[in-house]
């Protein structure tokens, strides 16, 4: 399971982010990965960007495992709408990861009933933001719309009832007869 987020622009400062479920290798339980790499060119005929030249540039992707932990405050931070950073420090790399709450003017057209008439308005739509700064000097972000923002949070969910399948409704408990009561 996973979502691949790619946010090209021709000034080549676009990230693509992707977010999977795979098994942490330590414990065997299911783990948000999240990979992002930065957008290496623009083609101007086609209006699209590559990202593929960036794949054996250490600095400019980036690899992520958040906890059940973080997933739960991702969920929470999506839901509620407030900001939420983490600090993860993994061999020499220090990174601090941040998903921030913006509102997005999105312009649509409406019909005036009465005079039948187009005219334009613009409805606030609620986005996020999310950064991720290595090193203080190596930074990847990408703005997540709202369905995008909903399927991450649906992931992170999808984590942990997958964490509590394994760890707890897995095991069969052990039931012991108590002194307390008569069986």
């Amino acid at each position: 399971m996973s979502i691949q987020i790619y946010k090209p622009n021709k000034s080549n400062t676009g990230f693509a982010f992707s977010f999977y479920i795979a098994e942490n290798q330590k414990n065997q339980n299911p783990t948000l990965f999240l990979n992002a790499i930065a957008q290496h060119s623009w083609d101007s005929k086609k209006r699209i960007g590559s990202f593929s030249g960036s794949k054996s540039d250490p600095e400019k992707n980036i690899s992520i495992k958040f906890n059940e932990f973080e997933c739960g405050a991702i969920i929470s931070a999506i839901s509620r709408r407030f900001e939420w950073s983490t600090y993860h420090a993994f061999e020499d790399n220090k990174t601090q990861i941040r998903l921030t709450p913006w509102d997005k003017q999105v312009k649509s057209t409406k019909i005036n009933q009465q005079t039948k008439e187009a005219y334009e308005t613009t409805t606030e739509v609620p986005a996020f933001g999310l950064s991720i700064t290595r090193n203080g000097n190596q930074t990847f972000k990408i703005p997540l719309e709202p369905g995008e923002s909903e399927c991450i949070k649906i992931l992170c969910e999808t984590v942990i009832r997958k964490i509590c399948e394994k760890n707890i409704f897995s095991k069969k408990p052990e039931v012991k007869p108590s002194e307390d009561y008569d069986f």
